[in-house]
């Protein structure tokens, strides 16, 4: 923190006492009859340690008094930081009067007590006896019973009866000048800003994601350079990632806008970390003891905005801030989207850069991203996660890693259904019991699909991760990477294969029903013939 000591020089009052010593020297030497310069002259020059010691200048020059300053024309030098790391960046000059004005309670006092007062709701409510919905008829007869005298049921006296002397809705807010109120909060932050505890930032201060672990990195490395406590932060405008991080950590009143904090905000936590704009729009509509002005609302003074420009010059954060804010249940959907697109727009980007680490980080993150993308469509067509599929493939191998994935398992559980369906119909009608089993085949077919996805999928994420190590340096887990890629291509023909060979079976079990039915034959013959076409020539590459 810069140093607080206020820009005005102190008066000089070397000269003016020098000057009252003298005079009072002179007029105790009158008073006696004697005259000082007589005195003086037949002193004896032996009695001096210095000859120059009764010629000493007692005279002061007058150009060398300064007068005070008002406390008006008075500054204060602030240090700007720089969020999140709080590096300093420059000096920057406030007024006196709004950032080092003497500790006031009393004001101080008033000013909470008045935020208090208007923060209260006042809509505590309780019926009377007559808005009790109700009988009015006597609950008992006045005489006889030996009991106590009561009215109807909605008596104060009955359960489910009326309310004596119950609160009613009040406003409790008190008035408080607002000249002495806008003291009160240059007070606020005078106290904070002499005890070094007034923090400003020159930037916005949002976060690249909205990770609680992200944000206690940053408040730990807050509390290694200002101590122990917990800091406000007080925006120009709302910051949802940050906002969205405090929320998980249960601290969600710890980010304030500008209008939304008061002067008992200001007190609470050990420290204000506040942004220069913010700082700037408070100060401005707190100073009508000053200026004898209402400033208004839209005032164009006022700062509207303040984006995070050094954020947003990040490729691909505009998508992920988006992403973050957007619904929970789409999330998941548009993720894998988001990641393909700005994982190519990283890339392209990379490819104007010269040679250089830049360059190279912005490929190892279009790489990892497209990964982390097909890993997310690889959860999404099996079921499985893929580092779960990724263990599995290491420990049963191949022949038995499809049938863990629940989509797999839902469909051969269909498909047991649909041929016991078949065989039931096999008994009264071969044509419904076939039009039957174009549903398995049809089953069959989508399981089929499923699994050769599954390895492309799987192909492409290890051949991205193996970029992207060899990017690193990390040479030997990229050929370990490329190797599981290559066994994963492997699968890829044989799977397309066995695909191929499912819809053939699609088409001929169609080619039967339609020779049944007496229509569609033609095309369900040209569906055969194009599919066996494919298979043939499969199996010939291969």
């Amino acid at each position: 923190m810069a140093s607080t000591r206020i820009s005005a020089p102190m008066r000089g009052v070397t000269g003016a006492l020098s000057r009252l010593s003298m005079r009072h020297r002179h007029n105790a030497l009158s008073g006696r009859g004697l005259n000082p310069l007589c005195i003086a002259a037949g002193r004896s020059i032996a009695t001096s340690t210095c000859s120059r010691a009764a010629l000493s200048d007692i005279t002061t020059s007058v150009g060398g008094h300064v007068p005070i300053k008002p406390v008006e024309e008075q500054t204060v030098l602030a240090t700007i930081h720089r969020f999140p790391s709080l590096e300093p960046l420059r000096f920057q000059q406030y007024p006196a009067n709004h950032l080092y004005l003497p500790t006031r309670r009393d004001l101080l006092h008033r000013a909470i007590v008045y935020e208090g007062d208007n923060t209260r709701l006042g809509t505590a409510s309780t019926k009377t006896r007559h808005e009790v919905h109700g009988s009015r008829r006597k609950v008992r007869p006045q005489k006889g019973s030996g009991r106590a005298r009561l009215g109807d049921k909605k008596s104060p006296m009955l359960r489910g009866g009326g309310v004596a002397f119950g609160p009613r809705p009040r406003d409790f807010g008190t008035d408080l000048q607002k000249k002495v109120y806008d003291i009160a909060w240059r007070t606020a932050l005078s106290y904070r800003f002499r005890k070094g505890e007034l923090i400003i930032v020159d930037n916005a201060m949002e976060i690249e994601s909205p990770s609680t672990r992200l944000l206690e990195d940053i408040f730990k490395h807050h509390q290694k350079q200002l101590g122990r406590g917990r800091s406000l932060l007080v925006t120009l405008e709302e910051r949802p990632l940050l906002e969205q991080a405090l929320a998980d950590m249960d601290r969600e009143e710890q980010a304030l806008t500008w209008e939304e904090v008061d002067v008992k905000n200001l007190l609470e936590l050990s420290r204000v970390i506040i942004e220069r704009e913010a700082l700037h729009n408070i100060l401005l509509t707190h100073q009508e003891d000053i200026t004898h002005k209402a400033l208004q609302p839209w005032h164009k003074s006022l700062v509207r905005s303040s984006p995070p420009m050094e954020l947003e010059s990040i490729v691909g954060w505009q998508e992920f801030r988006d992403l973050a804010l957007s619904d929970p249940a789409q999330n998941d959907v548009a993720r894998a989207t988001v990641y393909e697109n700005v994982a190519a727009s990283r890339y392209t980007y990379a490819g104007t850069l010269p040679q250089g680490p830049n360059r190279s980080e912005l490929a190892i993150s279009s790489y990892r991203l497209l990964a982390e993308a097909k890993e997310l469509h690889f959860a999404q067509a099996t079921g499985l996660p893929f580092k779960e599929y990724f263990r599995l493939t290491q420990g049963k191998g191949d022949s038995n890693v499809a049938a863990t994935f629940p989509r797999i398992q839902a469909l051969d559980y269909q498909i047991t259904v649909k041929n016991e369906y078949a065989t039931t119909l096999a008994e009264t009608s071969q044509q419904k019991s076939e039009e039957a089993t174009i549903q398995v085949r049809e089953l069959e077919v989508e399981k089929r699909e499923v699994i050769y996805q599954a390895s492309l999928l799987a192909a492409q994420v290890l051949e991205h991760l193996a970029e992207a190590q060899v990017l690193q340096c990390q040479d030997k887990a990229g050929r370990q990477s490329l190797a599981r890629a290559s066994d994963e291509r492997t699968k890829v023909d044989r799977t397309e294969l066995r695909m191929l060979e499912a819809k053939l079976g699609l088409a001929k079990q169609k080619l039967v029903v339609a020779g049944l039915k007496g229509t569609g034959e033609r095309k369900a013959q040209e569906e055969v013939q194009h599919f066996t076409e494919l298979v043939t020539a499969k199996r010939a590459r291969r």
